[in-house]
């Protein structure tokens, strides 16, 4: 008996035109669902931000998320009026801020213990000895913080996130315990790895950024920025002697190729390492 002989025509059209009317509800249904996520999103954050009294990322979000705004239930009046209250309120506050940021940021910095530098100038502001920077742009309401190594983050430029931003940036850098005979011995492993591909003697010179480069291919999670402060305090601290050679390092004026160490300006930029022969 054949597959004709059992089902007819009609009823194979009906169950895949069925099929077909419950894949577009299907896709209705993940279209909405999709929305509501969307929704949900938003108002969550949103409620963050209101808690940490945060009104530049307000506004951002706000602006942000405006078409997500439209597509609020137009019955949902309630929420409608406080979106529209909760955007006055904080263009307010955004407007004292603005015009008491200096002395605000100072406040939070000595409530929070960081290290924000006395020769800070308003709008740029320097933290641990100018390894941080922090511009602010009023104009637009956003903060860049970067350090030695380039731009870390961009963000809505609220106080609290400002000190949230520093916080875990310094702890990253410079919350690490630092080990001088293990970095020596890693730093020596490094170029001795590096002179003996390119095949030249021991002593010779190479670029700090050959060190850098090959760390980055060779240890997970490598940041630059965390090297150049181990490296500071390993100058600093010592030790500086091993396998009765010592670490030196030679100037560049070229500040894409070297590196700057943090509290040993007086040495510019660093360019070369070489391990020179005690004698």
């Amino acid at each position: 008996m054949t597959t004709a002989d059992l089902f007819s025509e009609s009823i194979s059209s009906m169950v895949g035109e069925q099929a077909a009317r419950e894949l577009n509800q299907m896709r209705r249904i993940e279209a909405q669902l999709a929305e509501t996520r969307k929704r949900h999103q938003f108002l969550s954050e949103l409620g963050t931000y209101l808690k940490k009294d945060w009104p530049q990322h307000v506004l951002a979000l706000l602006n942000k998320e405006s078409q997500a705004i439209k597509t609020i239930d137009a019955d949902n009046q309630a929420l409608n009026d406080a979106l529209v209250s909760i955007r006055n309120a904080a263009m307010e506050k955004v407007a004292v801020l603005q015009r008491r940021f200096p002395a605000f940021l100072d406040e939070a910095c000595k409530a929070a213990n960081l290290p924000l530098d006395r020769e800070s100038r308003d709008p740029q502001y320097t933290f641990e000895k100018g390894f941080f920077t922090l511009l602010i742009d009023y104009q637009k309401g956003r903060a860049r913080l970067s350090d030695y190594e380039g731009r870390l983050h961009e963000f809505p430029s609220d106080i609290g996130a400002v000190v949230e931003h520093v916080q875990a940036e310094h702890k990253r850098v410079f919350g690490r315990q630092f080990d001088g005979q293990k970095f020596l011995k890693k730093l020596r492993n490094h170029y001795l790895a590096i002179i003996k591909k390119d095949r030249i003697a021991d002593g010779s010179e190479l670029p700090i950024r050959r060190i850098t480069a090959r760390l980055g291919k060779n240890e997970k999670g490598f940041r630059t920025d965390e090297f150049i402060v181990q490296l500071s305090r390993l100058i600093a601290e010592g030790p500086v002697e091993i396998d009765n050679r010592r670490v030196d390092l030679q100037q560049t004026k070229d500040s894409h190729q070297g590196i700057y160490l943090h509290g040993l300006a007086g040495r510019g930029y660093i360019g070369y390492i070489t391990f020179k022969e005690v004698k």
